[in-house]
């Protein structure tokens, strides 16, 4: 992660050197949000100091995450801690909706692996060629699963149908026709 810090018109040179050792090690705290690995990140502390003001500007960018912060208060050290305080908000608010979004529409309950899991009989010489595919058990409409076959390359597509709760199977006939198949 690539920290950049810069000072504004801060005055005593010693001053400055403090104040952006006091960013480096509160930068440490937002790189616990991102993910480094993955995307490069670069974090910009911007620190100014006018009158009785002092300002810290936090801006930071790690591949789809930005995230930016200015808080003004009449100490320093105060601002960076506000400004790193509403950065690490924003981060955590982006990073529980990434998360939330894959637990919707991700992992499966026990339940439903079962229920689409097909048992076979041990090995034999009869069943040593089938192979085994599993379907997902949302259930779709006719319209649906018709668009499904239009958009996948499949000659078929099998599915729970959602008004009778029926396995059917929806496919392309040789004269280029969709054909459903009912129980």
């Amino acid at each position: 992660m690539k920290v950049t810090v810069t000072t504004r018109h801060i005055k005593n040179k010693k001053d400055s050197e403090e104040i952006k050792l006091y960013a480096l090690k509160k930068s440490k705290r937002i790189e616990r949000y991102v993910n480094t690995e993955k995307d490069p990140s670069e974090v910009r502390f911007i620190l100014s100091s006018e009158k009785f003001r002092d300002t810290a500007e936090i801006s930071i960018t790690c591949g789809n995450i930005k995230a930016t912060s200015s808080v003004e208060t009449n100490d320093m050290h105060t601002a960076i801690d506000n400004a790193v305080n509403a950065i690490v908000r924003q981060l955590k608010k982006q990073t529980e909706k990434k998360i939330k979004e894959r637990r919707r529409t991700g992992a499966k309950t026990k339940e439903e692996v079962i229920e689409t899991g097909i048992l076979l009989p041990p090995e034999s010489s009869e069943t040593a060629d089938i192979h085994v595919h599993q379907l997902p058990s949302k259930p779709m409409s006719v319209e649906e699963a018709s668009l499904q076959l239009k958009v996948s390359d499949a000659n078929f597509v099998a599915f729970r149908n959602s008004e009778n709760g029926l396995m059917n199977v929806i496919y392309l006939s040789r004269r280029g026709q969709r054909i459903l198949i009912e129980p």
